[in-house]
C-alpha cells in the first residue's frame, strides 16, 4: 500500500515526458557545441589583424611582439634563420626607434586552413642617425597558421628574391 501511494503521489509531481522535455537541452547543447554567440574570425581576417598589430608593433618599438610572430623554423633565400632574421629586426628597431608606417595589403592569398601568402606595400619615415628618412618597399610574407596564431616562415623584400 504504502509503495503504490509512493509511485501515484511522484507520477503526479511528475510531467509527462514529451519532446519539448529534451528539445530544449538538446538546442542548448547543440548551440554550445557549434560555438553559438562566438563568431570566429575567418583566416582572412585573422591575418589583417596580424598585419595591424604587426604595424603598431613596429611604429612602437615592440621586438617582443614582433619576434613572437616568428615562426621558429623561419627561413629566407639569403639563407637567413630565424635568429639571424630577429638580429635584423632588432638592429632596425634600435635605428630607427621612431618610425611611422603606412601598410597597405595588395595581395592575400590563404592557400590552405593552414597557409597563406600576402604582399605588402610598405611606406616608411622615422628619424635615424642620420635624421629623418623615409623609404617604400614591397615584402611578400609566407604565412602558417600553427593553431594559436599566424607565423610567419618566410620573408622576401620586394621582387628581388633576396629575402629581409
Amino acid at each position: 500500500m504504502r509503495r503504490a501511494r509512493f509511485e501515484r503521489d511522484t507520477a503526479r509531481a511528475r510531467p509527462a515526458r514529451g519532446p519539448s522535455d529534451w528539445l530544449w537541452p538538446m538546442l542548448l547543447w547543440a548551440c554550445l557545441a557549434a560555438g553559438c554567440g562566438r563568431e570566429v574570425p575567418d583566416p582572412e581576417a585573422r591575418i589583417r589583424e596580424l598585419l595591424a598589430v604587426a604595424e603598431r608593433a613596429a611604429e612602437s618599438g615592440d621586438y617582443d611582439t614582433l619576434a613572437g610572430m616568428v615562426a621558429r623554423d623561419y627561413a629566407d633565400r639569403g639563407g637567413r634563420d630565424r635568429r639571424a632574421v630577429l638580429l635584423t629586426l632588432r638592429g632596425l628597431l634600435l635605428r630607427y626607434p621612431r618610425a611611422e608606417l603606412v601598410v597597405t595589403v595588395r595581395e592575400l592569398e590563404v592557400l590552405s586552413p593552414q597557409l597563406a601568402r600576402v604582399r605588402v606595400e610598405i611606406l616608411s619615415a622615422g628619424m635615424g642617425p642620420g635624421g629623418l628618412g623615409a623609404d617604400a618597399f614591397g615584402l611578400e610574407l609566407s604565412l602558417r597558421d600553427e593553431g594559436g596564431g599566424w607565423k610567419v616562415v618566410r620573408a622576401e623584400w620586394g621582387g628581388r628574391g633576396g629575402g629581409i
